[in-house]
């Protein structure tokens, strides 16, 4: 009698097991399921100050770039800060961010060696001017300037890359990180990425000092290295991508969008 009470139920058809069990254990299952998926959702929002910019936690495949810049404070190194760009928002700025971080386009075009000229505690840290390393210099791969792109994102919390100008449609190559939300600055600059590691890196630049209003740090916080982090896909994943690439050039190039015309 004893092992009977903990037998499996038994269906209509006379069979034991899953589809014998009461609907209240599949009611449970996915309440807890739901509850498990807000929780995530919750956790992700609180972690996420910036959650809201164009929806910057979603998967897709290929993913959005990264790019790294690892910076040394004085003689000493601090850290790698890995940034993501929004290269569907903004992607011109994108390339251009990108090209300067990997050198691709000749060693005047570079980060690499460059110092985050200008650090504001509680507001930003600035850098990019290769030319003269004190803001008064830069240039984009494109030009010495180029427009800007739609201000679609706000600047709404810390680790977010943004460009700096000199008004209107004049992004060349200095950017900034902003060290919490700085709303002043929307629609002014273009958000085009964020930091995804290192913010700890990017605090530690925050408590170096500055002299001057100009905020010039009184110790160099170099770009010691910068470049693109290459991403390396499953063979499984990326056989898939590759047919996936060939179904829509082959869709692309037949007239009929494959589809098979039929008599009226």
């Amino acid at each position: 009698a004893g092992w009977a009470r903990h037998r499996r139920p038994v269906s209509a058809s006379g069979q034991r097991g899953a589809d014998a069990e009461p609907n209240r254990l599949g009611a449970f299952s996915m309440a807890a399921a739901e509850g498990a998926v807000a929780a995530a959702a919750t956790s992700a929002q609180k972690l996420f100050t910036f959650k809201e910019n164009a929806g910057t936690e979603r998967h897709r495949y290929p993913p959005r770039p990264r790019v790294f810049m690892d910076i040394q404070i004085g003689l000493l190194p601090a850290g790698r800060v890995v940034m993501e760009l929004y290269d569907d928002v903004a992607p011109r700025t994108c390339e251009n961010f990108r090209c300067l971080c990997t050198g691709e386009r000749g060693p005047r075009l570079s980060y690499k060696g460059s110092v985050f000229h200008r650090i504001v505690k509680g507001f930003v840290c600035q850098g990019g001017d290769f030319q003269h390393k004190d803001g008064t210099g830069g240039e984009s791969i494109y030009g010495p300037t180029f427009q800007d792109e739609p201000f679609t994102l706000p600047h709404n919390g810390a680790g977010l890359l943004s460009m700096a100008n000199k008004g209107p449609n004049t992004n060349s190559s200095q950017f900034f990180i902003t060290l919490k939300k700085t709303p002043h600055l929307d629609g002014k600059h273009v958000v085009f990425g964020k930091v995804v590691e290192g913010m700890d890196v990017v605090r530690r630049m925050e408590e170096v000092e500055t002299v001057g209003e100009r905020h010039q740090p009184t110790e160099p916080v170099i770009v010691a290295n910068a470049g693109e982090l290459e991403l390396v896909l499953p063979p499984k994943l990326a056989r898939h991508l590759e047919r996936r690439a060939a179904r829509q050039r082959a869709k692309g190039s037949d007239p009929g969008g494959g589809k098979r015309k039929r008599a009226s």
